[in-house]
């Protein structure tokens, strides 16, 4: 067997590199070289992430790691401190504690003193200056989203994107005639057609490149948001979403109280834009309801979200990229049979009147040509405790 070596590992985020020349990965590898070169370690590895938070543990050169650490080809990893390899205090504490001690590996934060080879009192330490690192992270997010808030009610546009037919010059909104023309279009279409998908059609049809190069068609979800966005009437929506916690990367909707916005260029009337969104309501183009399966059907073949296609008897699910002709052949399935079935499915599980708790039992479905997978929130026999499980409850009849 060869003989385990030493690794470096180096990480900067974006944070670091505009605080402080000495966190740069150049001054992180010359230091832990020195400190090798010091202490008669021979480096065979290094790994480094840069430019990335360390709240996050998916980062690319971690996980390559983590796997050759796993193949057994390391068995000594250095750090300049443990901020390096982690910002969440629970991840540094099961790497140190528990997954490291399991694959053989000792651990060198340097200027934190931690030094898993040996025993020491500053290794007792590390739990606090894991809390440490974590409360820096935290403090970060929380002056960094204060800071773009400040941006956006002192009148600055702060968004990541900005919405067809605009485009920036410096720190200014401007419109972007081009397609500008194409969001005219639309609105004067659909006043015509009424019919979101037939708007669609005529572009295509009409060979007009979609918002998103690579997606290949304009589809009715997409014409509908512009035909509902009121920044085509000069008001853009800041400060719609916010993130649930500092450590995750979802997020939820704010109240359209709390939106800040941010005047553009109008690029159709008030009174085009009125009558676009009652024309929207009256032929039942709004979203209004939300169906309870949106969002938690899945193509087991290729993995997009399946969609909603039809309505009433003969609505059908199906898979996204298929829709957008990206080479799924999954077929599509029945709604109705597919409630049917996990209905049935439930009674014989010993789950009393399923058809009114759907929601709150089924968590995901995975659909492929003869099978249905649905993981859902309870234990087997219908006993109703929060415990997700994955389980195929019935062969699907196409």
């Amino acid at each position: 067997m060869n003989e385990k070596r030493t690794a470096i590992y180096l990480r900067l985020s974006r944070d670091d590199r505009i605080s402080s020349e000495s966190e740069s990965i150049t001054s992180q590898r010359l230091f832990l070289y020195q400190y090798a070169a010091q202490h008669g370690l021979e480096i065979g590895y290094e790994f480094a992430d840069d430019g990335i938070s360390g709240v996050s543990m998916q980062r690319e050169a971690l996980q390559n790691l983590l796997r050759t650490i796993q193949d057994g080809r390391i068995g000594t990893v250095l750090v300049k401190d443990l901020s390096r390899l982690s910002r969440d205090y629970i991840k540094t504490g099961e790497l140190l504690e528990n997954w490291f001690p399991a694959h053989g590996v000792r651990l060198i934060a340097v200027n934190d003193g931690v030094d898993t080879g040996i025993r020491s009192a500053s290794n007792d330490f590390f739990p606090i200056k894991a809390v440490m690192d974590d409360w820096y992270a935290r403090d970060i997010s929380r002056k960094v989203r204060a800071a773009i808030h400040a941006r956006q009610i002192g009148g600055l546009c702060t968004a990541a994107t900005l919405p067809f037919g605009f485009k920036r010059n410096g720190t200014a909104i401007e419109t972007d005639e081009a397609s500008a023309k194409i969001v005219r279009n639309i609105f004067d279409q659909y006043m015509q057609m009424h019919s979101c998908h037939a708007v669609a059609a005529a572009l295509n049809r009409a060979g007009i490149s979609p918002i998103r190069s690579g997606s290949g068609f304009w589809h009715d979800a997409t014409v509908r948001r512009i035909l509902t966005n009121p920044a085509y009437i000069g008001q853009l929506h800041l400060h719609k979403t916010e993130k649930l916690s500092y450590k995750s990367s979802k997020k939820r909707a704010v109240s359209e109280a709390e939106h800040i916005v941010y005047p553009v260029p109008p690029l159709v009337s008030e009174d085009l834009f009125s009558a676009v969104q009652s024309c929207i309501l009256q032929n039942g183009h709004s979203r209004g309801k939300r169906d309870w399966l949106s969002g938690r059907v899945f193509c087991a073949v290729c993995g997009n979200l399946m969609h909603h296609s039809g309505s009433g008897s003969a609505a059908r699910l199906i898979c996204g990229g298929r829709k957008r002709r990206q080479g799924c052949n999954n077929p599509s399935l029945r709604r109705e049979l597919l409630v049917s079935r996990i209905v049935c499915a439930l009674l014989d599980d010993g789950v009393p009147e399923p058809e009114k708790h759907l929601p709150e039992l089924i968590e995901r479905i995975y659909i492929s040509e003869h099978t249905v997978i649905v993981h859902v929130k309870y234990r087997h026999h219908g006993k109703m405790q929060p415990k997700s499980e994955s389980r195929q409850l019935f062969q699907a009849d196409m």
